[in-house]
Formats: structure tokens, C-alpha cells, sequence
């Protein structure tokens, strides 16, 4: 009688994360740019993983396309998560990680730190609506393990394996008014494709 209770409460627990308006630690999802093939998630309640499939075209230059899970947060912000693709793609432009951002538009300012599918680690940055998007590398490649934190006005990249201390990668300055979204994301670099990221240990403090 025991086993078969923890069985429903379990299978409660993931239905409820999915349909009760809530994804885990987070609010809901989102398309951002119109993709043309649309994203979702699958959070498992007893993993507390979050397996994001997503396709959009890139997120730089002033137009985004990507699939976001996310929820609205105000102040200083540190997002972590262990993150790895899925599959064998050749795409070495597929991108993954974790996101601050103004607004759901397409153009709107955002600074992100994300894991490119050929290993390169960066943080990226606009700061004003339908801008251009910089980009800042750094030479860890392929990190399991990332962290996005803002204190104030400045936001930094902490990266490692997992398993290891995470290190202090490097930081840019960026000013986005409150509240926030914050969150996780994946975008494909194909509009024609999707790509699929699993993040595990996802804490937000």
C-alpha cells in the first residue's frame, strides 16, 4: 500500500508541473520570435530535470528565435544549472544555457550566459531593444556545469565541470529594469530543425 502511494504521489508531482501553470522552479514556457517549428519542455518531477527541444534561427545579431522556460524575477539573481545536448548533431551553432532578459519580444535587450554546440562557452549582450547582439568568449570549452549571476548592474559567467569548483569566467555590465525573465533555453541555429537540451541541479537564488 506504501510503494503504491509514493508511485501516485510521484506521478501527482510530475502532472502538477506540468499542468498546474508551473514547470519545475519555473512560471511557464515560450517561443521567443515566432519559430517556425514549435518548442516544449518535459520536466521530471522525481530527476527535477528539464528537457528542452527548441528549433529558431540564432540568438544574436537584433532578432532572436529559441524556446524559453522561465519565471519573473526582481534584485540580484544567480541562476545554475548541469547542462548536455542530446543526439550526435553537427551543428557546432546550437545553443543552450541560462537567460536574463527584459521582455519575451524578439528584439529585446538580454545578456545570457550559453554553450555553444561545438563547446564554446560565452556571454552574450544587448543591451538596448532591436540592437546588436555582442559576444564575449572565453577559453573553458564545453563546461557541464554553468552559472549566470547579476548583482546589480553587472553580470558574470561562472563555468566548470561537474564534480569540479565552478570558476570565475568573466563579467560585462549591462542595465535591465526590473522585473526580469529569467530562465533556461535552447535554440537551434536552423529554423528547419530542433535541437534538444536536458539541464539538471537547476537552483535559482
Amino acid at each position: 500500500m506504501k510503494r503504491a502511494f509514493l508511485l501516485v504521489t510521484s506521478v501527482t508531482a510530475l502532472l502538477f508541473s506540468q499542468t498546474a501553470g508551473r514547470i519545475g522552479l519555473f512560471e511557464t514556457e515560450s517561443d521567443v520570435g515566432n519559430p517556425a517549428i514549435k518548442g516544449s519542455v518535459v520536466f521530471d518531477a522525481a530527476k527535477k530535470e528539464y528537457r528542452i527541444t527548441g528549433a529558431g534561427a540564432n540568438i544574436w545579431a537584433k532578432n532572436d528565435e529559441f524556446h524559453f522556460v522561465w519565471l519573473r524575477r526582481s534584485g540580484d539573481v544567480r541562476m545554475t544549472a548541469t547542462l548536455h545536448f542530446e543526439g550526435t548533431s553537427p551543428s557546432m551553432h546550437r545553443k543552450a544555457g541560462l537567460m536574463l532578459r527584459k521582455s519575451l519580444e524578439t528584439g529585446a535587450p538580454y545578456v545570457d550566459a550559453v554553450v555553444h554546440g561545438n563547446g564554446l562557452t560565452a556571454l552574450q549582450v544587448r543591451e538596448t531593444a532591436d540592437d546588436i547582439t555582442r559576444g564575449f568568449d572565453f577559453p573553458v570549452v564545453a563546461p557541464t556545469r554553468i552559472r549566470l549571476e547579476r548583482r546589480g548592474n553587472v553580470y558574470t559567467l561562472w563555468q566548470g565541470k561537474e564534480g569540479e569548483p565552478l570558476q570565475e569566467a568573466g563579467s560585462i555590465q549591462c542595465h535591465l529594469d526590473d522585473p526580469v525573465y529569467a530562465g533556461l533555453f535552447i535554440s537551434a541555429h536552423n529554423p528547419k530543425l530542433t535541437e534538444t537540451v536536458v539541464f539538471s541541479d537547476v537552483t535559482i537564488e
